[in-house]
């Protein structure tokens, strides 16, 4: 049968009793040496958790005394940094960016904080400088290459951008967000093929990406518009078509579509496509006018003249508006 604490023998006791006594003596005495404070990776590690659960203002303060014992901590200036942040204090945040930098220039992590604190507050070069510094630090990462590709794109050098987004597909071909910004980077350069297949890798890893999927589909209307400026109806059909699988919504897409086919004498298909067109905006006026003057070519006159009713009472209707704004 186990012995109760009391069955102890009482030199065992004893013995025990004087060492937790000594222990304790030690510890009190140490802890009054150091002012009962906890260490600074104990203040750092409480500061994280106040700042992820939104307690900001306890957050600072924690990290604020972790930096009192330990000024040079790198993590702890940068959580006050995101903590200030979060308050919408972009210079004191800013500040303590710099002094991780200074404090610690090898730092990537402090280099990327101060970077991107740079771009959000439209400091695009200072952004640059800071961004290679991480870039050459770790060259085979590839969220260093995706945000230089950012700041770039906000630059307005999309050829930089797209180099920058390539190197992080090839670094991470499952990188659905540089896919994205590279698709977007393609279509500012007017390059609809590139982007369509950067839009297409976005939705094979994200398949319901609802920004993927329209400017999938604007992409494909602009290479269609592209295709049929240079002569190639048969492909640029195909391909504004495409635009209206994939976004039912994109009315210049059909009006796009009707343009052509009645320009190459499908009237018909003309027809059809103004109808969808109407079917999503029943109050554009303009659709109602073109469908009229096709339906009048092929003899439809009835039909013809109710869509020009109601196109000059959308009319009507736009010119009662545009008072009524102006008289405010």
């Amino acid at each position: 049968m186990r012995a109760t604490l009391h069955e102890v023998s009482s030199k065992e006791y004893g013995v025990n009793t004087a060492y937790c006594l000594l222990l304790t003596t030690y510890c009190l005495l140490f802890l009054f040496l150091a002012g009962c404070q906890p260490e600074p990776r104990d203040r750092l590690s409480l500061g994280s958790q106040l700042l992820d659960s939104g307690e900001v203002e306890e957050a600072i303060v924690e990290l604020k005394k972790a930096l009192e014992v330990s000024p040079k901590n790198t993590q702890a200036r940068i959580l006050l940094g995101q903590a200030y942040e979060k308050q919408g204090k972009s210079e004191e945040a800013l500040q303590e960016y710099k002094r991780a930098t200074e404090d610690n220039p090898r730092s990537a992590s402090a280099h990327a904080s101060l970077g991107l604190a740079y771009s959000r507050k439209g400091m695009l070069d200072e952004a640059v400088t800071e961004l290679k510094v991480v870039v050459n630090t770790y060259p085979k990462m590839a969220e260093p290459h995706y945000m230089m590709g950012m700041v770039y794109g906000e630059k307005g050098m999309p050829e930089e951008a797209i180099k920058e987004f390539k190197k992080a597909v090839e670094l991470e071909p499952n990188y659905a967000e540089a896919h994205l910004y590279l698709g977007l980077a393609y279509d500012s350069m007017d390059s609809h093929r590139e982007a369509i297949r950067e839009y297409e890798e976005v939705l094979a890893l994200r398949p319901q990406d609802a920004v993927a999927s329209i400017n999938l589909a604007e992409a494909h209307k602009n290479l269609g518009l592209t295709l049929a400026k240079g002569g190639l109806t048969r492909e640029a059909i195909f391909h504004l078509q495409k635009a209206t699988e994939i976004h039912p919504e994109l009315v210049d897409a059909y009006l796009h579509l009707a343009e052509l086919y009645e320009e190459h004498g499908q009237l018909e298909a003309a027809i059809t496509e103004y109808r969808r067109a109407i079917g999503v905006d029943p109050e554009l006026a303009s659709a109602h006018q073109a469908l009229a003057t096709v339906l009048q070519k092929v003899g439809l006159t009835g039909e013809a003249e109710k869509e020009l009713a109601v196109y000059r009472k959308l009319g009507k209707k736009a010119t009662r508006e545009q008072a009524v704004d102006s008289n405010q």
